[in-house]
């Protein structure tokens, strides 16, 4: 039913599945999206996870590398029938700025205010001069709650009035943000059979920005 919309995850925990069956699946996706999946990808955090599955969560950084390197030669593999998949390298840590310095691939920060942004690129910037690499495509995920008065003080970015918000996306574009995700989800599993505020929220932005 559409033709632009783009399916992603932001983020799978890319070292909870052995490599080449989330490469299998990131290929049987892009197929049936047509060529329209984006594969974000993190390192994870909750220890109690990672136990259970029977990872080692103080390799987690070590076997995201891994696998970042395994999909990219399976995706090669004409038997996986998919062209290389957009991978964006989520979290806001140094240590995932630096393995999308490292790795070429777009950093992709989740849910965060907009002075920590601001500094941020800066941090990137530094990061890829040190390492003689581009700067890496900024791709972030913002929150989205539309307020009738503006927020004062501390806020996430995405947050407040369609005004602030508006002006929000202009400041991440000036940053250099080639994309941007709004998520208008709190967390609460339940919202979802409840889109409708969402789907408002998004669609008063995107007059905002058209009009």
């Amino acid at each position: 039913m559409t033709e632009r919309i783009r399916l992603g995850t932001t983020v799978l925990v890319l070292p909870y599945r052995h490599p080449l069956l989330t490469a299998r699946m990131a290929a049987n996706l892009n197929a049936l999206s047509g060529g329209r999946l984006v594969l974000g990808v993190g390192v994870g955090w909750a220890r109690q996870e990672f136990a259970a599955l029977g990872v080692p969560f103080e390799r987690r950084g070590a076997l995201t590398d891994e696998y970042l390197d395994a999909l990219r030669e399976a995706w090669a593999d004409p038997g996986y029938r998919t062209a290389q998949i957009p991978l964006w390298i989520g979290g806001n840590s140094p240590a995932a700025m630096r393995r999308a310095v490292r790795r070429g691939e777009p950093w992709h920060p989740l849910r965060f205010a907009p002075e920590w942004f601001r500094s941020a690129t800066g941090k990137l910037k530094a990061m890829a001069d040190e390492a003689e690499r581009p700067v890496p495509a900024l791709v972030p995920r913002i929150a989205l709650r539309l307020t009738g008065r503006p927020i004062t003080g501390e806020r996430l970015a995405g947050e407040g009035t369609i005004e602030q918000i508006v002006a929000d996306l202009e400041e991440l574009r000036v940053l250099g943000a080639e994309t941007v995700v709004l998520d208008p989800f709190s967390g609460d599993p339940a919202e979802t059979l409840r889109p409708q505020a969402a789907w408002q929220a998004l669609a008063t932005v995107r007059a905002h920005l058209e009009g």
